[in-house]
């Protein structure tokens, strides 16, 4: 069985490459263009693994993590950021969320950080 991502970015292509790449590595990648659609997927079924862009339009990164607490959702996350600084890793950790990769810099080791994320949990 494949494991199941839910890739969450408010840009339309970011998604679109991103879901081929992984798709490339047997991942089942669903995406999301927005939180509350991402609530809802959630919701309804299992999902292995979030990955969720950082600055989204309405409800940022920060404030989903908070929002899945609220509603007892217990999927592990990885954030999607262009920034790449300390602060914010750091934050982003204290919130449980289980690494910070960069857009710029670390997206092509993706799957191998999917991978190590998941053998950890």
């Amino acid at each position: 069985m494949k494991t199941r991502l839910l890739l969450i970015d408010d840009e339309v292509i970011t998604l679109k490459m991103t879901k081929m790449m992984l798709n490339q590595h047997e991942f089942d990648v669903e995406t999301c263009l927005s939180t509350s659609e991402a609530i809802s997927v959630l919701t309804s079924g299992e999902i292995d693994l979030i990955l969720l862009d950082i600055s989204m339009p309405t409800i940022d990164g920060f404030d989903f993590i908070k929002l899945m607490g609220a509603l007892h959702i217990r999927v592990p996350v990885i954030f999607l950021s262009n920034k790449n600084d300390e602060f914010t890793q750091k934050l982003a950790i204290s919130e449980g969320v289980k690494c910070c990769v960069s857009k710029n810099t670390e997206i092509a080791q993706l799957p191998a950080i999917i991978k190590e994320v998941l053998n950890a949990a």
